[in-house]
């Protein structure tokens, strides 16, 4: 979905300890990770220094995201342990769409997808600032991406899967369109805080 304004690097190694490091080493303005729950204490630590630099990592929950305990320092919000199913068999719920793109963040002049809804997703904590941190909210007034400043730089949450197993968002043109703000956000950060 970013490969059309892009350079991507992709990791080597499936291991994320070998994995973070050598993606590191060639200054990239953000990372995207997929379904990441523990990272090894080395390349956390390595990842928190890039980011407090001004670099820009993009994460997508999944099960293992969900089973993980908070890494207050690599997410933009706490979660709620476990994931949310919508409109299963077991589920009072319907799968919730996008609602209006809240005005203060980077989605802000996209129109919400009509098409999309997510049936499972990972829940965040309701803090005082969680409202100031959502860039993108379900119909039921719950998270879809959020984002903050760590340092320099700038953490974003897909409450759901990179792919077309937790929602349809994955294959809309809205999320190219979501993924193109966000590296243009790291392009602009990467400059601004150069200067």
């Amino acid at each position: 979905a970013i490969e059309p304004f892009s350079d991507i690097v992709e990791a080597s190694s499936p291991d994320l300890a070998e994995a973070i490091p050598q993606i590191l080493e060639q200054s990239p303005a953000m990372i995207v990770m997929a379904d990441v729950g523990t990272l090894p204490d080395e390349a956390r630590t390595q990842l928190i220094e890039w980011l407090d630099k001004g670099g820009t990592l993009v994460r997508f929950a999944g099960s293992r995201l969900a089973a993980a305990g908070n890494d207050e320092e690599l997410l933009p919000v706490l979660l709620r342990i476990g994931e949310r199913a919508l409109g299963g068999t077991l589920s009072w719920t319907e799968p919730q769409p996008v609602t209006e793109f809240p005005a203060t963040g980077p989605f802000a002049d996209l129109s919400p997808p009509s098409e999309v809804t997510v049936s499972r997703q990972v829940l965040a904590e309701p803090t005082s600032d969680i409202v100031e941190r959502t860039w993108a909210n379900l119909a039921d007034s719950t998270p879809l991406v959020t984002g903050a400043r760590r340092g320099n730089g700038t953490l974003v949450l897909f409450h759901v899967t990179p792919e077309a197993t937790w929602s349809n968002l994955p294959i809309s043109g809205t999320f190219v369109e979501m993924l193109r703000r966000i590296v243009q956000l790291s392009r602009n950060q990467g400059r601004i805080d150069a200067a």
